[in-house]
């Protein structure tokens, strides 16, 4: 399995914070939205989709932990522990931290009830995807992927994401899609998903 994380991020928009229960709720990752254009380590351009059912095996398997800015030394929650609860609905990969009452978990709680944390985000490997090409554009719909954790971070704008899809992977329009293994080089690309529309720009 290859161990080299890739990022998305998508916006606060819905996300939901209770001070008395020490709660930070909201919506982790997005099914069936089309991104905006993505590009690979090459240079070729395609957009994403991520299907419902892409996270079934890794919810199931893995003990996904929750940090503030995927920072390993600021753990707000983990599955075993049930301070990190995942549900996975037709729309979505939903969660909900129960914040600990450490000084970087109080920082958090306030900074996100100011608003100053602005998305979450989410780190995975080993995705499996459909690579095609459709009306001249090329889809990347990944159909499964391991999860390994949940963040809250300020800026969802983010610029550890590696692709290394190849311009081949992608084949003629009208041909049945084919199922590669995408290989994940690290690269700068900066990334921005949104909830009711993902936008996403790169440097």
């Amino acid at each position: 399995m290859n161990n080299t994380l890739e990022y998305r991020s998508y916006d606060m928009m819905d996300a939901k914070v209770d001070k008395e229960k020490r709660l930070i709720q909201g919506r982790a990752v997005v099914y069936n939205s089309m991104s905006n254009e993505l590009r690979t380590s090459n240079g070729d351009k395609f957009k994403e989709i991520i299907q419902q059912g892409a996270l079934t095996d890794s919810l199931a398997r893995n003990d996904i932990l929750a940090f503030k800015e995927h920072n390993p030394a600021m753990l707000l929650g983990r599955k075993s522990a049930g301070t990190l609860m995942l549900e996975d609905r037709t729309d979505g990969l939903y969660v909900s931290i129960n914040i600990p009452e450490t000084s970087y978990g109080e920082d958090t709680l306030v900074s996100a009830m100011r608003g100053d944390l602005k998305g979450f985000s989410f780190g995975f490997n080993s995705p499996k995807s459909k690579s095609y090409s459709r009306s001249g554009e090329k889809i990347r719909e990944i159909t499964s992927l391991n999860l390994r954790e949940v963040s809250i971070v300020a800026n969802p704008a983010y610029s550890e994401t590696s692709l290394n899809v190849r311009s081949e992977d992608f084949v003629e329009e009208n041909k049945e899609p084919v199922e590669v293994i995408v290989e994940n080089k690290q690269q700068d690309a900066e990334i921005n998903f949104r909830f009711k529309f993902i936008s996403l720009t790169h440097k």
